[in-house]
């Protein structure tokens, strides 16, 4: 995230969600060819040319994930991991008025307290999480129903299609400027293309809940 946020020239906020304990699940070993990542950190992150203040991390306890029996949450034991489910959240100034902006991941509860961080301000959340998350916090989740509600997918993705689900979604209580777009995790050179991930990504452009001018936020 360092590296990113320097030749990007952001500011940025990183929280470590897991260690990892194992090399990974079975298809990121085979995607490793051998490289190893054993004791690799796992987190959170927030890039965004604006100041970063008032950071929080929101954090589930140590659950399955390090369990040494075979279950969904550690790939079948592929993956055993050290650490719990979390949301990131700060504040950015734009155009002198707060803006809560906020990187989640599967959080489970907190719900009460991420509605209390937000408050009335400006607003947008997204990550890893289903869709009725937006509702609990009391945000609006913001998808296009542009070209069929399987463009949106975003999970299992790769170059080759949107996966079955969407499982990655933007929270926010702010107007739409452009309509959410979703893309395929796929990068294409010399005729060639590969997967950068199983998730697609998902980006909408917002603006602030204000009558003076605010710029916009893409996320």
């Amino acid at each position: 995230t360092r590296l990113m946020a320097h030749y990007l020239q952001m500011n940025y906020a990183w929280g470590l969600e897991f260690v990892e304990l194992t090399p990974g699940t079975e298809k990121d070993r085979w995607y490793s060819n051998t490289v190893p990542d054993f004791l690799g950190l796992h987190g959170n992150a927030i890039l965004t040319k604006c100041a970063i203040a008032d950071p929080v991390i929101f954090r589930n306890k140590i659950g399955p994930y390090f369990s040494s029996e075979e279950t969904f949450e550690n790939a079948h034991g592929w993956e055993k991991r050290l650490g719990g489910r979390m949301g990131m959240l700060a504040q950015i100034i734009v155009d002198d008025r707060k803006t809560v902006i906020g990187s989640i991941h599967k959080i489970g509860g907190y719900h009460e307290e991420v509605k209390e961080y937000i408050g009335e301000k400006d607003a947008i959340i997204a990550g890893d999480q289903e869709g009725r998350y937006c509702e609990h916090i009391g945000l609006h989740n913001i998808v296009s129903d542009e070209g069929g509600a399987e463009t949106h997918y975003t999970w299992p993705a790769s170059c080759e299609g949107f996966g079955k689900l969407r499982g990655d979604n933007i929270c926010s209580n702010m107007k739409v400027v452009e309509e959410e777009v979703t893309r395929k995790p796929c990068v294409s050179n010399f005729g060639f293309s590969s997967d950068v991930g199983d998730h697609a990504l998902t980006s909408v452009v917002v603006s602030g809940n204000t009558e003076h001018t605010t710029p916009t936020l893409s996320y």
